[in-house]
C-alpha cells in the first residue's frame, strides 16, 4: 500500500479506508504544493499537444457542462480560448512517470487503473453534475479548482449504469472544497460532482480505480460453467412444466456441488492475477535472441516491475513448475518451485547467483537454455544499465 499511503499523506490509510473508502469523500490538504509536479505540468501537456496525434474520444472537450462532439476537436485552441475543458485520457500509456505510478498502483491494489488529464480555465464548468462508476482521486497539479459532491443516488453502480440516464440529486452537496496543487480529492463511484476552475488555469489528473464485483466474478464463473456440458445442454422441451424444473434443480445441485469441490476464490484471484501487464514489456535486442549473456556468468538478470506472479509444481508429479504471470504459462522440468521463486523476489541477480542456486547444474549445457528461454518469453529482462 506504499503508493496509495503516498497519495494520502497526510492523511493516514487506516482512517482513509474506515471513514472514506467507497463510502464517503474526502478533501485531503497536502503539506507540500509541489506534490504531484514530478507526475505532471504544463511542459508535458504542452509535450503531449505537439508530439503525439490523438483521436476521439481519447481527446475531448466540455463546455458548460456538455461534452462537445468529435468535430469540436477542429478548432479545439479556439474553443479553450472560450473556456473548454481539454481532456486527454490514459495519459498513463503516454507519459513514463505516470505510468510507473499507475502500474505500481494497480500493482499494489490488485485492480486495474487509469490516469487522465484535465486542463480547465478561470470561471468555467466543464461537465455537469455526474457520477463515475469508478473510485476516483483527483490529484491536483497547478492553480485551484472548486469542487462540489452530493450523495449517490445508485449505491455502487456497474460500469453500464452511467449517470447521463439519471436524475441528479438536488439540495446542497455535503461537499465543496478548494483544490490547490498538492492536494487530493477522494470522490466514492456513484456519488455525484462537478468542478469549476478559480482565477487562474487549473490541471489535474484523476485516477480511476476499477475495482471488480461480485457480478465480475459471477460473469467469470459463467465462463467456466461454459466448459461443463450438463450446462451447455439444451433444457427440456416445454410440453410441461416439471422436466424443466427437474433439470433445472439438477443444475442447482451440480452448481452446489462445483462450488463445494473447487477453491473458487482461489482461482478467481489467480484469474484476476493473470490478467496484469508488467509496465515494460520489451527488451531489445536480447528478447529477439541476441547478446544475451553479454559479460557471460556475471551478465546481470531483472525482472519487470510491478507484475504479479504465480508458481506452482506441476501436476505429474516430476520435478518442475509452472510459472503464470502476465497471462503466460511457462513449464520448466528439472527445477524446483522454490528455485525459480527466487528469480522473481530478487531485485537483481546474475549468472553466478543462479549458478550457486543450481549446485550441480552446468552452467552451458542448463543454465544458459533455462535464462535464455525466460528473456525470450519477456519473463525477465537482461539489465544493460550497467554496461552503458
Amino acid at each position: 500500500m506504499k503508493s496509495l499511503i503516498e497519495i494520502l499523506k497526510p492523511y493516514t490509510l487506516e482512517v482513509f479506508l474506515k471513514d472514506h473508502w467507497t463510502s464517503k469523500a474526502v478533501h485531503i490538504v497536502s503539506e507540500e504544493t509541489n506534490k504531484f509536479a514530478w507526475l505532471f505540468s504544463w511542459e508535458k501537456l504542452n509535450y503531449l499537444l505537439n508530439y503525439h496525434q490523438f483521436k476521439y474520444p481519447d481527446f475531448r472537450l466540455a463546455l458548460d457542462g456538455q461534452v462537445l462532439d468529435k468535430s469540436a476537436n477542429e478548432n479545439w485552441t479556439k474553443l479553450c480560448q472560450e473556456g473548454a475543458t481539454l481532456i486527454i485520457n490514459q495519459v498513463n500509456t503516454l507519459i513514463p512517470e505516470i505510468a510507473k505510478f499507475a502500474a505500481e498502483l494497480k500493482y499494489d491494489l490488485g485492480y486495474g487503473t487509469q490516469i487522465n488529464a484535465y486542463c480547465s480555465w478561470p470561471g468555467k464548468q466543464g461537465f455537469s453534475s455526474h457520477y463515475d462508476t469508478h473510485e476516483v482521486f483527483v490529484l491536483q497539479i497547478d492553480g485551484p479548482k472548486k469542487w462540489y459532491v452530493f450523495p449517490d443516488t445508485l449505491k455502487y453502480p456497474l460500469v453500464e449504469q452511467k449517470s447521463k440516464s439519471l436524475q441528479a440529486p438536488e439540495g446542497e452537496p455535503y461537499l465543496s472544497c478548494t483544490l490547490n496543487p498538492g492536494d487530493v480529492l477522494y470522490i466514492p463511484r456513484g456519488h455525484w460532482h462537478y468542478a469549476v476552475a478559480l482565477d487562474q488555469p487549473s490541471i489535474h489528473l484523476t485516477l480511476g480505480i476499477h475495482c471488480k464485483t461480485g457480478i465480475d466474478f459471477l460473469e467469470w464463473l459463467l465462463g467456466e460453467l461454459r466448459q461443463r456440458k450438463e450446462w451447455r445442454r439444451s433444457l427440456p422441451l416445454r410440453w410441461e412444466t416439471k422436466p424443466v424444473e427437474v433439470y433445472l434443480d439438477k443444475l442447482v445441485t451440480d452448481l452446489d456441488k462445483y462450488i463445494y469441490c473447487n477453491n473458487l476464490s482461489q482461482e478467481y484471484i489467480h484469474y484476476l492475477d493473470s490478467l496484469g501487464k508488467p509496465i515494460e514489456k520489451y527488451s531489445l535486442p536480447q528478447q529477439a535472441g541476441f547478446n544475451i549473456f553479454p559479460k557471460e556468468t556475471q551478465t546481470r538478470f531483472k525482472v519487470p516491475q510491478f507484475q504479479r506472479f504465480q508458481i506452482s509444481e506441476l501436476p505429474d508429479s516430476s520435478n518442475g513448475c509452472k510459472i503464470t504471470v502476465s497471462g503466460k504459462e511457462i513449464s520448466i522440468r528439472g527445477v524446483s518451485s522454490s528455485i525459480v521463486e527466487k528469480f522473481f523476489t530478487e531485485e537483481l541477480f546474475t549468472g553466478n547467483d543462479v549458478i550457486n542456486w543450481l549446485p550441480g547444474f552446468d552452467w552451458e549445457i542448463d543454465i544458459v537454455p533455462l535464462l535464455t528461454r525466460l528473456v525470450l518469453e519477456g519473463i525477465i529482462f537482461v539489465d544493460t544499465s550497467i554496461y552503458q
